[in-house]
């Protein structure tokens, strides 16, 4: 049976109660087994496109103190990605995506051995208990045994925390990336096109065209003003294009510095707060998408997709600055702090595009309700800001438009 097809295992995918049982037994040196009342429960239904995640309760027997009595898996599979794209053909365009789940699983697994073995105890991060990579025996089971983490907030597009809840944010992942970039570890997150790889065989242009007309159905949310709103689509119709994406490998090399480390995907639903007031930061997950690049990156997605404008413009300088501070503690950073400031302005506009299905999921948000003045001003804040980086761009740097 296809990995792209539904199958007998856990979730419909291929994985069985026993392919998780030895893993975790083989990691854990444990003889226990699972017993007969173990169960699953799904959490983050529908939350990741690339993953289907199950909370399993082993009922370990014979019992064991040391062992977990639950813990979650993430098992590798397209078949999200396929149930939101049951509209779109799947041709042979579409085969494409069983390689890049298998590839983004393998990255994971390698990112969680290198967190686990090179950042400190308080790194924000699950334990791992074990996990099954991607090979050439082996296509159709991929998965990771990970902590469960409980009390957990989630926070919507539409949500804003306040600067003192993602200031440990910004250090961990500065951290991260210093680290890492000290280390030399993350050789398998190497290659320049690993990003544009990716948005290539995503980002069609029929498929950016769908979204251009729903933000042209949504223009309440952005003030309706349409001239503006235009304006807006036109520079992330530019900017992804073809040539103009291959030079995101190329804003490193454009600003004189090298690349580092950056997470790739960090925006909410990739962040675990515990539920208070404060909130408090639990853990960084999604490590997939790990690459070599801008190290504003993490910052442009992060700020646009979690701050409101408000304190998004006002504490911009002040939050690089934390970032850069972290990231001193521990490696002499091998950029300045005005190239680092330069990299998120260039970033913004495509970083913007790359949160925009979670602008989009904003749309179903009646306008007499409480929360549409707050998705309203997020909203009009982000197109604001794309419209003034892309003009300061021009100006700055003419020629990564030509």
């Amino acid at each position: 049976m296809s990995f792209l097809e539904e199958s007998s295992g856990l979730l419909g995918t291929h994985v069985n109660w026993e392919d998780i049982e030895d893993e975790v037994r083989l990691s854990l040196a444990t003889e226990a087994r699972f017993g007969e009342n173990k169960r699953m429960q799904v959490v983050g239904e529908m939350k990741g496109i690339m993953s289907r995640i199950v909370l399993i309760h082993p009922d370990w027997h014979p019992k064991c103190s040391n062992l977990p009595e639950e813990f979650a898996v993430k098992i590798a599979s397209p078949l999200n990605f396929i149930e939101m794209s049951k509209s779109i053909e799947l041709g042979a365009e579409n085969r494409k995506i069983d390689r890049i789940v298998r590839v983004l699983h393998n990255r994971e697994v390698e990112a969680y051995r290198f967190l686990s073995e090179n950042l400190p105890e308080n790194f924000p991060n699950l334990k791992i208990y074990c996990a099954k990579k991607f090979s050439a025996e082996n296509v159709e089971k991929g998965f990771l045994v990970l902590e469960f983490a409980e009390n957990i907030a989630h926070i919507s597009m539409f949500e804003s925390i306040e600067i003192a809840e993602i200031l440990p944010v910004v250090k961990a992942i500065s951290k991260f990336s210093a680290i890492g970039y000290a280390e030399n570890r993350l050789k398998f997150a190497a290659g320049p096109d690993f990003i544009t790889h990716v948005l290539a065989e995503f980002g069609d242009v029929g498929f950016r065209e769908k979204i251009y007309g729903k933000l042209r159905g949504m223009r309440g949310f952005f003030g309706g003003d349409l001239v503006k709103l235009e304006n807006l689509i036109e520079i992330f119709r530019s900017s992804m294009l073809p040539e103009n994406v291959a030079k995101l490998t190329r804003i490193c090399e454009i600003l004189g510095h090298p690349p580092v480390p950056v997470h790739g995907d960090l925006w909410p639903g990739n962040l675990l707060f515990t539920q208070g007031n404060p909130l408090k930061l639990r853990a960084i997950i999604d490590w997939q998408a790990v690459n070599f690049g801008s190290p504003a990156q993490d910052l442009d997605r992060l700020f646009i997709s979690i701050l409101s404008a408000k304190n998004r413009r006002e504490n911009l300088d002040f939050l690089l600055g934390i970032y850069y501070q972290e990231f001193a503690e521990n490696l002499e950073p091998p950029f300045t702090f005005e190239q680092l400031k330069k990299s998120y302005q260039l970033l913004f506009p495509i970083q913007a595009f790359m949160v925009l299905p979670g602008f989009l999921s904003m749309s179903e948000i009646p306008e007499n309700s409480e929360i549409f003045g707050f998705a309203r001003e997020k909203s009009i804040g982000m197109m604001e800001d794309v419209l003034k980086a892309h003009a300061d761009n021009l100006l700055d740097f003419p020629g990564f438009f030509e």
